[in-house]
């Protein structure tokens, strides 16, 4: 999807979006545990020394309730005693980084775990990462898998793994590298990953488990990128063009938007081997077709979907197939985007899903339930993006940069009111304590200059501010804009409902409708509803509606001055491509306008910082996202002192 030909106007002279994206988007961790690190608390090392692994990763969970899953799970053991105290670190080689060998022994300090060791190459490939954030190395992988499993109690001598990856031979090296953990693996994949072993294949590997032991099932589509950062292909030995990766992927993705396009019928599936997998591909991607159709990058997209319609597959075989587990069994599942490099480089795999089940094939543990996922449709949509984490590091480097000490620093945010925005002010308190709240309907700062004065009274002594705001929208699961799940309810609904229903009243006005009596909220889930209904009262507008006026009673008074400050932005709406993309972009115009001149009445001796943009809100298990428009320095005064991001 295009950015709105009008977001240069809203930029008012800054450079882009895309210059606000850091450095290295796709490892926000590694950025924040340097900041981590720097305000470490040291631990008794006799204690620290003589812990385990799984010991050890509970009190980094403890000390840094901030990290992600992820990130704890893929830190060696030696990697954790250097967080935790000023111990020295030990290297893959087994050596010490510093001449203090007597000390290690002095501590009990365990060379036996360092980092795992991995068969296949462990050189980056920073592409990879680029066209999948988030995603591991397979050395990373191997260590957050077994971390994990061992902190669920699993024993990787009675640990059996079953995969279930393509058939190409590009995927072997992920299975060897598993295996030199796990010893061999039972292997259920067949073409693009699917588990074409079925039911039938688990129930066969369920009886091959140790005694008392468990297993791992780790399972997805795969996507090459190949030197030039091209998705969807990679080099292969011995061959000039490598092509398509994955072929069988491909081939299905084709027949599935011909069928969209009328151009083909649906198929049956044929009742002969010969061709049944590759039709049993192409008819589970059917679903994905739209899907596919309508993504900015189709062979990005391709994966994502193929890992969808995996997924629903293996729950229904460890549904039917979990009780020939025998015993306590346990039945970990891990899911992801496998991903293919050139030579010399070391394979990527994006993890999608990772859980615990028992042998009754109940859901026990989602590993990742408290990890921030990343939902790559958000970056197809609103180019420049960060994650939460993302934009929090960033935002931590740039004012400490400019002189700011986060123990000395208060945030104000003007979010909306709507719960899914909660977040990212859990996310700026765990780096700043709390957060001064202005916001209300639609994230416009109606506390105003009074609310931003009372904040600036709360800074503390010798400290500085920073504001954040900006209106927030909803992506669904589907990549709709302007709509999301929410917890506990079949049908989401509209995101910021009262955005939208503001932005129809205007454009209801511009066309000539009678105005409404007052600008009520769009009904249902919506997200956010503030700016669902404004979107109504702008198109009401836009019809020749009379603007609303000043209601009498303060219980409608937020709405109306959110499609008040849309009106400007009633023809800039109506001839977007696309309304609910476009409907952000004229919020936070309206909103900078609002914002400017609070900071204006600025009266302390601090300086004032001011990050304003688009907050995205995504489905429930993956992180939410900022797209940073401005981030400006004032001083004490409200006197613009300069650009921190341009």
């Amino acid at each position: 999807m295009k950015i709105s030909p009008a977001l240069p106007i809203l930029l008012a002279g800054l450079s882009g979006v895309s210059a606000f994206a850091p450095s290295n988007v796709a490892r926000p961790a590694t950025a924040r545990m340097a900041t981590v690190e720097e305000e470490k608390t040291s631990f008794d090392p006799a204690v620290v020394m003589g812990s385990s692994s799984r010991e050890l990763n509970q009190m980094i969970k403890a000390e840094f309730p901030e990290m992600s899953f992820i990130t704890r799970k893929t830190l060696s053991k030696s990697k954790m005693v250097e967080m935790l105290t000023d111990a020295p670190t030990v290297s893959a080689g087994g050596k010490v980084d510093w001449s203090v060998q007597k000390g290690a022994a002095t501590f009990g300090l365990s060379l036996d775990k360092n980092p795992i060791e991995t068969a296949s190459p462990t050189k980056a490939f920073p592409n990879a990462v680029e066209a999948f954030p988030g995603a591991l190395t397979n050395q990373e992988l191997v260590q957050m898998i077994d971390a994990t499993l061992d902190e669920a109690g699993y024993d990787r001598e009675k640990t059996l793994v079953a995969c279930s990856l393509c058939c190409d031979e590009v995927n072997r090296p992920l299975e060897n590298d598993i295996a030199g953990v796990y010893t061999n693996n039972f292997n259920m994949g067949g073409l693009a990953g699917f588990p074409f072993g079925g039911a039938v294949a688990f129930g066969a590997m369920s009886a091959h488990i140790p005694d008392g032991g468990d297993t791992l099932m780790v399972y997805g589509p795969h996507v090459g990128v190949d030197s030039k950062g091209n998705i969807g292909t990679v080099e292969r030995r011995g061959k000039e063009n490598g092509g398509s990766c994955c072929g069988s992927a491909v081939a299905a993705s084709g027949y599935v938007a011909d069928v969209l396009s009328g151009a083909t019928e649906k198929a049956a599936i044929p009742d002969d081997p010969l061709h049944a997998q590759q039709a049993y591909v192409s008819d589970m991607l059917l679903p994905y077709a739209e899907r596919l159709d309508t993504a900015d990058n189709k062979m990005q997209e391709l994966p994502y979907a193929l890992y969808d319609a995996q997924q629903d597959m293996v729950g229904r075989i460890i549904e039917k197939a979990a009780a020939g587990v025998a015993g306590d069994g346990k039945i970990a599942v891990l899911g992801g985007v496998q991903i293919n490099t050139p030579a010399g480089f070391s394979d990527y795999f994006l993890p999608l899903s990772f859980e615990l089940y028992n042998n009754s094939g109940d859901l026990v543990e989602d590993f990742m339930s408290s990890t921030n996922r990343p939902f790559n449709k958000v970056k197809e949509i609103f180019p420049g993006a960060l994650s939460n984490a993302e934009l929090v590091a960033k935002v931590g480097q740039t004012l400490e940069a400019n002189g700011y000490d986060k123990k000395t620093t208060l945030v104000a945010t003007s979010l909306c009111c709507d719960e899914v925005n909660r977040p990212l002010e859990d996310a700026f308190s765990g780096d700043y304590d709390t957060n001064f709240n202005m916001g209300g309907l639609a994230g416009f700062p109606f506390g105003g200059a009074v609310s931003f004065g009372a904040m600036s009274a709360h800074i503390p002594d010798g400290g500085d501010c920073l504001m954040v705001y900006g209106p927030h929208v909803g992506v669904d699961s589907k990549g709709a804009v302007g709509t999301v799940e929410r917890r506990g309810r079949a049908a989401g609904g509209s995101c910021c409902g009262s955005a939208v229903a503001a932005s129809g009243y205007v454009a209801g006005v511009l066309k000539g409708d009678e105005p409404p009596l007052f600008l009520g909220t769009s009904s249902g889930g919506s997200c956010c509803g503030s700016a669902v209904a404004a979107s109504g009262y702008v198109a009401g507008v836009l019809k020749g509606d009379e603007p609303a006026t000043l209601p009498g009673d303060v219980v409608d008074a937020q709405q109306y001055f959110v499609g008040k400050a849309l009106l400007p932005y009633a023809e800039q709406l109506e001839k977007a491509e696309d309304k609910m993309i476009e409907l952000p972009y004229a919020l936070y115009g309206a909103q900078t306008e609002l914002t400017k001149r609070i900071v204006e009445t600025s009266n302390t001796d601090g300086n004032v910082a001011v990050l304003g943009g688009i907050q995205i809100n995504t489905p429930p298990g993956f992180t939410d996202y900022f797209m940073p428009l401005s981030f400006d320095m004032h001083n004490g005064k409200g006197e613009l002192q300069k650009q921190l991001w341009s």
